[in-house]
């Protein structure tokens, strides 16, 4: 009889040390869980900033190039300019830029192309 009650006993505390433990594990991994969702929150918002922040610079890089093309071309623009000028758009949409930006380039692309200089021998 006392062999069942020490056997019992013994279980018991088997039984509340595994629970424990588990207990243990279980909110460290809630923890974990919790920390890499508020990382990847973290991460989403700082790619939404830099995404925000490209999408401003390249917006003003064409402006810089429409006004270029009206203030010191008088309102030409050559096919590397409008190369140049498309592929900025290009990236600027791409990053959810519209709007604005499409009409600056617009402007640029339906300007007028620059007469090849001519050559004299």
């Amino acid at each position: 009889m006392a062999d069942d009650i020490i056997t019992s006993v013994v279980a018991g505390l088997i039984i509340a040390a595994v629970s424990t433990a588990a207990g243990i594990l279980w909110q460290q991994l809630k923890t974990a869980k919790a920390a890499e969702a508020a990382e990847q929150q973290r991460a989403r918002e700082h790619d939404q900033l830099v995404d925000e922040a490209l999408r401003t610079l390249l917006l003003c890089k064409l402006e810089q190039q429409q006004d270029t093309m009206v203030h010191d071309q008088h309102g030409v623009a050559d096919n590397d300019f409008k190369l140049r000028a498309q592929r900025v758009y290009d990236a600027y949409h791409s990053l959810g830029g519209n709007g604005h930006g499409t009409q600056v380039n617009a402007d640029i692309q339906n300007a007028p192309i620059a007469p090849r200089p001519t050559t004299t021998n």
